[in-house]
């Protein structure tokens, strides 16, 4: 299932700012998601906004984050299940998914051993490359392929998605 990529002037936020602030409609309007959302946040602190209004935008803010957060909770739940179809399908496990871990162990394991071990000629380029390691291997990799999935059977989200 792909999130909605419904444009950010189009949302009951978007349609609310065109009647209130069209200028600060017109800056994020074509973005999606969260990132319209920043932009307006920010180019509205300077607006002069009477209570009401302010109050209105702050609830229709926080639906339109709610909602985000529950398509990007679907998006998740749509790849956790398409790795158990996968192994229920083929009646095997996911070797691609022992081969992307063992690779980014590897590589993990290869830049801290060089952190320790070696010689760093360049601080800086070394730890944006660590940071790089650990968001995008360790963090993210792992994450996906052998994250617990033990709460997901201890609370059903999906109650929370059909709300």
């Amino acid at each position: 299932m792909k999130p909605n990529k419904k444009k950010f002037k189009e949302t009951k936020v978007g349609k609310f700012l065109k009647e209130k602030f069209p200028d600060i409609l017109d800056a994020a309007g074509s973005l999606t998601g969260i990132d319209a959302l920043n932009v307006v946040s920010d180019l509205i602190e300077g607006k002069d906004m009477n209570p009401t209004d302010k109050v209105e935008y702050m609830r229709l803010r926080q639906e339109y984050e709610v909602e985000i957060l529950r398509l990007e909770t679907q998006n998740v739940i749509s790849a956790r299940e398409r790795e158990v179809g996968v192994s229920t399908a083929t009646g095997r496990p996911d070797y691609a998914q022992w081969c992307v871990g063992l690779v980014g162990l590897i590589i993990a394991v290869g830049v801290l051993y060089k952190g320790i071990f070696g010689v760093i000629e360049d601080r800086e380029v070394y730890f944006h490359v660590l940071g790089i390691v650990e968001g995008a291997i360790l963090l993210s990799i792992f994450n996906y392929y052998f994250g617990s999935s033990k709460g997901s059977n201890d609370k059903d989200i999906r109650s929370f998605l059909n709300k």
